[in-house]
């Protein structure tokens, strides 16, 4: 399976190809996959035979406006950013499962607590992701998205924030 470098060599291309090209992704820790972004409407994440189909929602938030070939690049970029974020997404997540494992709640709570940590889960990842494209991307991704001032971007990113730091003081009390 080929490193990262050679999925981000072929994500920084000048010139866009077909949006059904599938990308070999391996993590630092060893994760192998499959990154293929379908369409500006729909994303594949294939792990181990296991295929995980979904909207690209902060994508489309955060790329409204950018030429096709930066969101193409980034919206690969973003997904490589789930691979390479899994182990602080899943220690966030067992974190707030740790810390709040022995208050006592009623089934209607419970119900309550494990959807607030299934979005608190999402948002915190989908900020790591996010942050893995700002690394990789440098003063670039400071260009486009800082300097041709992109509100509705900087709105999202500060709304997931604050969703993800809120909900997960809410879900450790």
């Amino acid at each position: 399976m080929p490193s990262n470098a050679g999925l981000i060599s072929s994500i920084n291309m000048t010139e866009v190809k077909a949006q059904e090209d599938v990308h070999q992704v391996r993590s630092w820790f060893g994760l192998t996959g499959e990154i293929v972004v379908e369409s500006q409407l729909w994303h594949l994440v294939k792990v181990g035979g296991v295929r995980l189909n979904h909207p690209p929602v902060v994508n489309l938030l955060l790329r409204r406006g950018l030429t096709a070939a930066d969101r193409l690049r980034l919206s690969y970029l973003h997904e490589c950013g789930h691979f390479q974020t899994l182990p602080l997404a899943l220690a966030h997540l067992l974190s707030l499962v740790w810390i709040s494992r022995r208050r006592p709640r009623s089934a209607h709570e419970r119900l309550i607590w494990l959807v607030g940590l299934a979005v608190a889960h999402q948002v915190v990842w989908e900020l790591l992701a996010e942050t893995y494209v700002m690394i990789r991307e440098g003063s670039r991704y400071k260009q486009m998205y800082v300097q041709n001032a992109r509100p509705l971007a900087l709105l999202c990113l500060t709304a997931l924030a604050g969703l993800g730091v809120g909900l997960s003081r809410w879900l450790a009390r």
